[in-house]
């Protein structure tokens, strides 16, 4: 987070149970984000569900669209970047990639739990009454774990 948008105090108050709407994932690189994410999906596909990206690059032949991810043209997947309708995006060997803010409201209106493992950047963003995440920090293991998870 940027330094001037972070909270220092933020009011705590007692509230009535409710249902989050999405589960947001976030810790370094290589932490575990996206094996605990499809262990909980796999736990119980009633209750949780995540995100298809969006990807500008063509499909490779054995590729489906909806199936690891939706195919759209760069110039529709750049004209929805500027109007903002995309959480976070980003580009790879000349490829656009993201995650659309309306793939998060199809899943929470399926009556799912969204799980995300984004970008923290991205929180700001989800940080709203639409949204109420539930923000997960997962901490890197020690320097001998991640030696031997690396061997």
């Amino acid at each position: 987070f940027d330094r001037h948008e972070l909270l220092i105090y933020e009011e705590v108050a007692r509230m009535p149970p409710f249902r989050r709407k999405t589960l947001v994932l976030i810790g370094a690189q290589g932490v575990g984000r996206r094996s605990l994410k499809n262990k909980l999906i796999m736990s119980d596909q009633a209750r949780y569900g995540t995100t298809i990206p969006y990807t500008s690059r063509k499909p490779k032949d054995s590729e489906k669209d909806g199936h690891g991810y939706r195919f759209v043209s760069r110039g529709e997947m750049e004209a929805d970047i500027k109007a903002g309708r995309y959480l976070e995006h980003g580009e790879y060997e000349g490829n656009l990639y993201g995650t659309k803010i309306d793939s998060i409201r199809a899943v929470v209106e399926a009556g799912k739990m969204c799980i995300l493992d984004v970008n923290p950047q991205a929180v700001k963003v989800l940080r709203t009454a639409e949204f109420v995440p539930y923000v997960v920090f997962i901490e890197a293991p020690g320097p001998e774990t991640l030696r031997a998870m690396n061997r």
